[in-house]
């Protein structure tokens, strides 16, 4: 009996303290540039397998993959990060981002494909629309910001906000949303026309809290099988 009242007490601090958990992105190796554009890369996701990335929209010749280039995921001079929040414990360690260049008024629809099903991913926003001129995401699922701040750029660091339905509007714009589900695909239109933006997507590196759950109960019900 005393077998169980301890494994018991083990669960209370595993499901009862939330904190923030680590995150792999995708990672991306070939670029297309033109109208529309492509990127293709990987990422690992939260079972460990590699899955595929894909991009294809508007152009992308901004964009970086293989880790070469300007690292964004970072705040503006002594600034925190926004790319980190009480759910998500790191940002991105590559520079790859996908940017968004010179998108027109008629916009195309920007979908990233995973070759298999991802649960609750992320979206790591940088530089959405500028100071007083707005760039609007619109996407085809619903979205929580998770946190925001003052990114590479500057910014006042309050730049996004969800107005209304699925769109995620920016103002210089830089932080973190997550869209709640399993997904094979995103999809979403940019307007009005910005010299630049970009983003990344990742997926959580650990089992969810359910599935702790049912590994720790089921940890106890052996326990005191056993001891009966």
């Amino acid at each position: 009996m005393k077998k169980f009242l301890l494994l018991a007490g083990i669960a209370a601090p595993v499901l009862g303290v939330a904190s923030p958990v680590g995150f792999r992105y995708a990672t991306y190796f070939a670029m297309t540039t033109g109208q529309p554009g492509s990127m293709t890369g990987q990422m690992i996701n939260s079972d460990g397998t590699t899955i595929g990335v894909s991009y294809s929209g508007h152009v992308v010749s901004d964009s970086q993959f293989n880790n070469t280039g300007t690292y964004y995921y970072t705040g503006f001079g002594a600034n925190p990060s926004p790319y980190t929040n009480a759910l998500v414990a790191n940002a991105p360690a590559a520079c790859d981002i996908i940017a968004l260049a010179g998108q027109t008024n008629a916009p195309l629809t920007n979908t990233i494909t995973f070759s298999a099903p991802v649960v609750d991913p992320i979206m790591d926003i940088v530089s959405l629309g500028q100071q007083g001129q707005s760039s609007n995401y619109d996407f085809n699922t619903s979205f929580t910001i998770l946190s925001q701040g003052t990114g590479y750029f500057g910014g006042a660091g309050n730049g996004l906000s969800n107005p209304f339905g699925n769109r995620l509007t920016g103002f210089e714009g830089d932080g973190v949303i997550q869209f709640k589900g399993t997904f094979t695909s995103i999809s979403f239109t940019a307007s009005p026309a910005e010299f630049w933006g970009g983003f990344n997507v990742g997926v959580q590196a650990v089992p969810e809290p359910a599935t702790l759950l049912v590994l720790v109960s089921g940890i106890a019900f052996l326990a005191r099988r056993r001891k009966a």
